[in-house]
């Protein structure tokens, strides 16, 4: 038999990495159903998210709650309606039920924001290996891809943002602005939508800061600016004017404006975190590529050089990377000017942070790309070592199932990066996006379907259905509001206060009450007929369910 050269078998990654810059839709397409077909059914909902918008969804479809979702029998405020319309899509074109339709809508949202990412870099006008790299960095950011598996809004909120900043590039970034501002401002208005005013808010900080940095704001005004800026208010006029004729202009001003959007910006009531918490935040959530700034030469950064070119590229070119680092400073500086802070909101910096660090590690020499792999390649064997150590220390009233496993497979896929360290960037970065995809196996076949006890209420959830069934009225007291709501399939009473729970108990012959064991350890002069039935550790508090029946008790 012919001997096959050893030669061959080292450029395999290399032909790989061309045919994926050939078809990269397909390989994102891929990457992604590589990484949730399985996870698609496998788990309950957990807190507290994803049961209070199982619980929106089902009054959505249920009741008709369209345009002003509710939540546990209440009008809820919170998010705009569109994701769930998303939702109600995928429950309508597919044969899956629920949870498995909250599950696809999540890996769905992962891709369109993989595709928005991958379409800015192409808006900017780099090349097909620099844009792929920036995608194969998204891949392998744990914190994205974990986000591929929870039932959130946020990743469809980032693409469309990013396809807003993608459109607006285009716009100003040739001499005739054609229909990409109505694109760009028709992606902001869906963004705000599907979550709030950030959607429009952040690409037109962006662009804004951008053309007066290039001394062009004046094209902030033309025509097809302002058609774009009509389509994106006539979409959220049409969503207001539902909201005023399903609840009444003053919901709209107390509520969904005055509550909800100033509050939350200037004085909330809810994530109120200091100054610093994107500081500390970011890089965690960034983490492997957080690594990678301190494996480049940073020196050129006091060069000369470095910032005549950023000044000259003002005026000169497309002015593609200023365009990126404002829309990563701007973004983090509206962020951290909020007084409501949550680490989710960072999503769309990731496409900017991504390019940015494309732009960097294509461009930097062998030495310094062999001392960032040998960081990831360690940062990988000691997550892989903290998470097999962990498994017997998890704060977690239940047993993990799979964290030695994953905690293998990221130790391999660390030795391995070591061993590879001297090799062409392509490689190792599709080496990285394997062992990513590869160590979700058993963190979502194994490891999330554990956790359910300690995540999920769906045990005490079943227990008040079992209950009411029988006659009993539900009740809670001072719980994150519609957290049981989903799988009791009743809505519970919510009560905030002592004096007023202890009057509806007393009006009532039979109570299923829920309540944190704090508040009922403190509760001196509870009725001594109610039992505690059931306890629940849940997020890291203690819940429990406590039954009463004043007939049989007295």
């Amino acid at each position: 038999m012919p001997e096959i050269s050893t030669s061959k078998f080292s450029r395999i990654p290399e032909y790989i990495w061309n045919f994926l810059e050939n078809h990269p839709w397909l390989f994102m397409t891929v990457a992604v159903l590589a990484q949730t077909w399985f996870t698609l059914n496998n788990r309950a909902l957990w807190f507290s998210d994803e049961v209070r918008y199982g619980n929106a969804y089902q009054n959505l479809i249920h009741h008709g709650n369209w345009l002003v979702l509710s939540l546990n029998g209440m009008p809820y405020p919170d998010k705009p309606p569109v994701y769930f319309w998303f939702l109600w899509l995928i429950d309508t074109l597919t044969p899956a039920d629920m949870p498995t339709v909250f599950f696809i809508g999540a890996a769905l949202s992962g891709l369109f924001f993989l595709f928005a990412a991958y379409a800015l870099a192409k808006a900017l006008g780099f090349n097909r290996r620099t844009s792929l790299i920036s995608t194969t960095i998204l891949l392998s950011t744990l914190f994205l891809m974990a986000l591929f598996h929870y039932s959130r809004m946020d990743l469809l909120f980032g693409a469309c943002i990013t396809a807003s900043h993608a459109c607006f590039f285009r716009a100003f970034s040739s001499d005739q602005q054609g229909k990409w501002p109505i694109g760009g401002f028709a992606m902001a208005g869906l963004a705000t939508l599907i979550k709030g005013p950030l959607g429009f808010l952040f690409p037109l900080v962006t662009i804004l800061i951008w053309l007066v940095w290039r001394g062009r704001v004046r094209e902030m005004f033309s025509k097809p600016m302002l058609k774009g800026l009509g389509v994106m208010l006539g979409m959220l006029l049409l969503w207001i004017g539902g909201v005023i004729i399903t609840q009444g202009p003053s919901f709209l001003l107390n509520t969904v404006i005055g509550k909800q959007i100033v509050q939350r910006a200037t004085h909330t009531f809810h994530h109120r975190e200091p100054l610093l918490y994107y500081f500390i935040a970011l890089p965690l959530a960034w983490l492997p590529w957080t690594l990678l700034p301190f494996a480049l030469p940073l020196k050129r950064l006091v060069s000369p050089g470095f910032w005549g070119t950023a000044v000259k590229e003002r005026t000169n070119g497309n002015g593609k990377s200023s365009f990126l680092w404002i829309m990563f400073l701007g973004m983090f500086t509206f962020l951290s000017s909020l007084s409501g802070k949550v680490l989710i909101y960072i999503l769309p910096m990731f496409p900017a942070m991504a390019l940015l660090s494309a732009q960097a590690l294509a461009s930097t020499d062998t030495r310094h790309t062999r001392r960032f792999w040998t960081f990831v390649a360690g940062f990988l064997v000691l997550l892989g070592m903290g998470m097999f150590v962990g498994a017997d220390f998890a704060p977690v009233q239940t047993p993990v199932r799979g964290l030695a496993l994953g905690a293998a497979i990221l130790c391999c896929g660390g030795i391995l990066l070591f061993m590879r360290r001297s090799a062409p960037v392509s490689g190792n970065l599709l080496c990285l996006v394997l062992t990513v995809i590869v160590w979700m196996y058993p963190i979502g076949l194994l490891t999330a379907p554990s956790l359910d006890p300690a995540m999920s209420p769906k045990a005490e959830a079943l227990l008040i259905k079992q209950y009411v069934d029988k006659g009993y009225t539900p009740m809670s007291y001072k719980i994150y509001s519609g957290i049981f709501t989903y799988y009791a399939q009743h809505d519970l009473a919510e009560i905030d206060h002592l004096d007023e729970i202890e009057k509806r108990i007393a009006e009532t012959d039979k109570v299923v009450l829920a309540i944190r064991k704090r508040h009922w350890d403190d509760w001196e002069n509870r009725p001594a007929y109610l039992i505690p039935v059931h306890e629940q550790i849940i997020s890291g508090d203690t819940y429990l369910l406590v039954v009463g029946n004043r007939i049989a008790g007295s």
